[in-house]
């Protein structure tokens, strides 16, 4: 009685194993035609991480950072984060470490990354770096109190000037602007100071100008419109055309008027996309997932701050400096928007 007990528990044992390897397997297809077939939803990332690299608190990228970190959480179950840091240069080079699975950067910022060009150069090609898309246009802002009489980029000579923080996107772009109208920071007094420590140094009479590097209107300003009457300078379209041959991720572009109060008049500016970034070596699956939810639910974004209202699926790949991801370009597909 015992050997035949014995059996019958051995035998279900084995049932019961070949069940569990059975559903297993069904479960594995059915997730491997679900990505294939682009199905996923609801907890597709379930605890999975996603860190969001962004900029610092007053920039654009900080608040559309944790629009997506509370979309991925909600959407995909992914277990999300949006870090503050010091934009562009910085979230390049930490995506190229793999330190986070997504970042915000400027495009000409990526490219001289990819290339190892520019602040660059010591660090060698950064040819890991993948793009998701290319998103809004950061405009040039460079801002100062009108009472200060600032009307022209040669009127910035002698003066303090904030020019971004070190090696971030908006000080490579300043210190471009500025050779090319024939400025040098032996010319000015600069100091490398972020968003809001340049509006902060205006604010207290320690800076003069500082250069502002987002999509418009930038919370930094309105705040400093507020209280100041303020002046922005334009950099004018003939600079930006010569710059661009060499800089091809430089655009012409403007500032409306009464974006700012006090600033009736459109100010010419130099403009530069805005990329997302990731590396080669996130899955593509999850590439494709963040894609496709980023897309699929732009009002998100553009609730959490104006300059994502010129984010368009189909300007998503348009002019991009670096390889797209295979996730992402598979979603694209999809769509249409490439073949």
């Amino acid at each position: 009685m015992k050997k035949y007990t014995a059996l019958i528990f051995l035998l279900i044992a084995i049932l019961t194993f070949t069940a569990a390897c059975g559903n297993t397997s069904v479960s594995k297809e059915k997730n491997e035609n679900d990505f294939k077939n682009g199905d996923q939803a609801g907890e597709a990332l379930a605890g999975e991480p996603v860190t969001i690299l962004t900029g610092g608190t007053s920039g654009v990228y900080f608040q559309l950072g944790n629009a997506l970190a509370k979309l991925y959480g909600e959407e995909l179950g992914a277990q999300t984060s949006a870090q503050t840091t010091g934009a562009s240069a910085e979230n390049t080079m930490k995506i190229s470490k793999q330190k986070a699975e997504l970042g915000l950067a400027m495009a000409d910022t990526v490219a001289d990354a990819y290339t190892g060009e520019g602040n660059f150069v010591r660090s060698g090609a950064l040819t890991n770096v993948r793009a998701i898309a290319s998103l809004y246009p950061n405009y040039l802002q460079i801002v100062a109190r009108k009472k200060e009489g600032i009307r022209t980029l040669e009127d910035l000579k002698g003066k303090d000037v904030a020019v971004g923080a070190l090696g971030s996107g908006t000080e490579i772009v300043a210190k471009r602007i500025l050779q090319g109208a024939g400025i040098t920071y032996d010319d000015i007094n600069a100091d490398f100071l972020s968003f809001s420590e340049g509006i902060e140094g205006i604010k207290n009479g320690t800076t003069d100008v500082a250069f502002l590097s987002s999509g418009y209107p930038n919370s930094g300003i309105m705040e400093l419109a507020a209280t100041d009457e303020v002046e922005i300078i334009p950099v004018p379209k003939e600079l930006t055309e010569k710059l661009q041959k060499k800089y091809p991720a430089f655009k012409v572009g403007a500032i409306p008027g009464n974006t700012y109060k006090g600033v009736k008049e459109d100010r010419d500016t130099v403009l530069v996309k805005n990329l997302m970034i990731t590396h080669q070596d996130l899955p593509e699956e999850k590439v494709y997932l963040l894609t496709k939810t980023m897309f699929e639910n732009l009002d998100d974004l553009r609730n959490a701050h104006n300059a994502a209202k010129q984010i368009e699926l189909e300007t998503a790949v348009e002019e991009l400096p670096l390889p797209l991801h295979p996730g992402a370009e598979k979603y694209y597909k999809e769509e249409g928007i490439i073949q």
